[in-house]
């Protein structure tokens, strides 16, 4: 399977009597919103999609531990295995051209291409460095607002609502 352009989709399931996306912040309850509708993280459905598509035989660089089908501890042996990954080589910028890693991750293994991989790293790596200091820059804006807004003492702030509800922490409340 090739994709040759960036594609957008919906996934969209139903669940009776199951749990599918418990919250390990709250007993592995399922999660819900203030209107009782189940809610599943987009980790969740990313996990989902990379099982699904595992089980049809494509590669998969971020395996589930329950799903491993090559026995790696981690996924930095993984991408420096000989067998399963690019080889140690690849991860050399003496011995392979940082935009030649960057196309055999997003060639061998379907969910670097369709999720990505390590942004700022891979544009430094390919010389995109002004991308790269966009990228880094926009993170540190995001760390300090969830640090300054999303915590709650206890807790992180899992989500707000448009209308401004908090859900997932310590003190979740309707404003």
């Amino acid at each position: 399977m090739s994709l040759q352009n960036k594609i957008d989709f919906a996934l969209i399931f139903s669940v009776k009597n199951a749990n599918p996306n418990g919250d390990p912040l709250n007993g592995n309850r399922p999660r819900t919103d203030y209107d009782g509708f189940g809610e599943v993280s987009d980790v969740c459905l990313k996990r989902k999609i990379r099982d699904r598509l595992q089980d049809s035989g494509e590669p998969i660089f971020v395996q589930s531990d329950e799903k491993k089908t090559d026995g790696m501890p981690s996924l930095k042996v993984r991408a420096e295995s000989d067998e399963y990954g690019l080889g140690k080589n690849a991860f050399n910028v003496k011995k392979t051209p940082p935009e030649e890693t960057a196309r055999l991750a997003n060639e061998k293994w379907l969910d670097v291409r369709s999720f990505g991989q390590l942004f700022v790293d891979i544009c430094r790596r390919t010389g995109e460095m002004d991308l790269a200091e966009e990228a880094e820059r926009q993170i540190s804006d995001m760390e300090s607002t969830v640090e300054s807004h999303g915590w709650d003492g206890d807790w992180f702030v899992r989500a707000f609502s448009l209308t401004g509800r908090i859900s997932g922490t310590g003190y979740s409340y309707w404003p």
